[in-house]
C-alpha cells in the first residue's frame, strides 16, 4: 500500500502527538515518584532521630543505673547486704536498638544518595528548595557520621575529612563549618584540658574529660598489668600520656600517672 504525502505528514503528526503524549506522562510519573520518596526520606529521618535520641537516653540511663550499683556495692560492703533490686538489661536494649539504627541508616543513605543524583543541581541554575533540603539533610547526616567517628574512634583525622568532603557539596552550610572548626580544635591535646586529669580516675572519668582516645594510640603491657593512653598534641608525632593499672581492691582500672610530654619527637633527637 502506497501513502500519499498528505498522509504521512498527518501520520507523523499524530506520532509526534502521541510522544509529547508519552513524555509528558513520564515526566509526570517521575515527578510523583520523586515526591513519594521525598516523603519517605522525610518520614525516615524523623524516625531515624527518633531511634537516635531514645539511644541516647538507653545510654545515660545505663551509665545512671552502673554509678548506682557501683555505690550500692561500697554501701553493702560496709554495712551488710542491701535490698535486691530489679535488674534493667541495658546492654541489649541498646544492642536491638543499635541494630535497627544501623540498618534503617544504610538503608537511608544509600536512597538519599540516589535522590540527589537522579535530581542534581544544575550550574548556573538556582537550586530548589527540594535540592536545598535534601543537600542538608545529607550534610546533617554527615555530621552525625564524624560525630560517631571522633566519639567511638577518637579519629578526628577521619571526621575532618568527612566534614571537608561535605563542604565540597554544601559550601554554605554554617553547622558543617562550626562542626568542622570544633574537630580542628580538639584534634590535638593541649596541656590545660590534660591537666584535668588526675590520679585515681576512672577510664570513664578521663574519657569524659579527654574524649575517646584513637584506638590506634591505646597500648597493653600485659607483663606490668598496665595499659597506656596517647594523645596526640601536635602534627609532628608528639603525645602525653594517661596510664591506668588495676586497683588492688576493686580491680577497676584506674590512671596512677599522666605526663603530657610523654612523646616529645624533638628531644628524641637532642639525644
Amino acid at each position: 500500500m502506497k501513502w500519499n504525502r498528505g498522509g504521512f505528514l498527518f501520520l507523523a503528526a499524530i506520532a509526534a502527538v502521541l510522544m509529547l503524549t508519552a513524555c509528558g506522562g513520564g515526566a509526570a510519573q517521575q515527578d510523583e515518584q520523586q515526591a513519594a520518596e521525598w516523603t519517605w526520606l522525610t518520614e525516615t529521618k524523623q524516625e531515624l532521630d527518633g531511634k537516635r535520641r531514645e539511644l541516647a537516653d538507653l545510654d545515660l540511663q545505663a551509665r545512671a543505673a552502673a554509678a548506682a550499683e557501683e555505690e550500692e556495692a561500697e554501701v553493702e560492703e560496709g554495712e551488710g547486704e542491701a535490698e535486691e533490686q530489679e535488674v534493667v538489661d541495658f546492654a541489649g536494649q541498646i544492642a536491638t536498638l543499635e541494630e535497627e539504627i544501623e540498618t534503617l541508616d544504610e538503608e537511608f543513605s544509600g536512597r538519599l544518595v540516589a535522590f540527589l543524583n537522579a535530581d542534581p543541581m544544575i550550574e548556573g541554575e538556582p537550586p530548589t528548595e527540594r535540592q536545598i533540603a535534601a543537600l542538608r539533610m545529607k550534610s546533617d547526616e554527615d555530621i552525625l557520621l564524624a560525630q560517631e567517628w571522633i566519639v567511638k574512634g577518637g579519629d578526628y583525622k577521619r571526621a575532618i575529612e568527612i566534614y571537608n568532603t561535605a563542604l565540597m557539596f554544601d559550601p554554605d552550610n554554617e553547622k558543617v563549618k562550626a562542626a568542622l572548626a570544633e574537630a580542628e580544635t580538639n584534634r590535638y591535646m593541649n596541656e590545660d584540658r590534660f591537666g584535668q586529669v588526675k590520679k585515681g580516675m576512672t577510664e570513664d572519668e578521663v574519657r569524659e574529660l579527654l574524649g575517646q582516645v584513637n584506638l590506634h594510640n591505646m597500648r597493653e603491657y600485659p607483663d606490668k598489668d598496665v595499659e597506656a593512653w596517647f594523645y596526640p598534641t601536635s602534627e609532628g608525632g608528639s603525645a602525653a600520656a594517661v596510664w591506668f593499672q588495676p586497683d588492688k581492691k576493686s580491680g577497676i582500672a584506674e590512671v596512677y600517672q599522666v605526663k603530657f610530654d610523654a612523646i616529645d619527637p624533638s628531644k628524641a633527637e637532642e639525644e
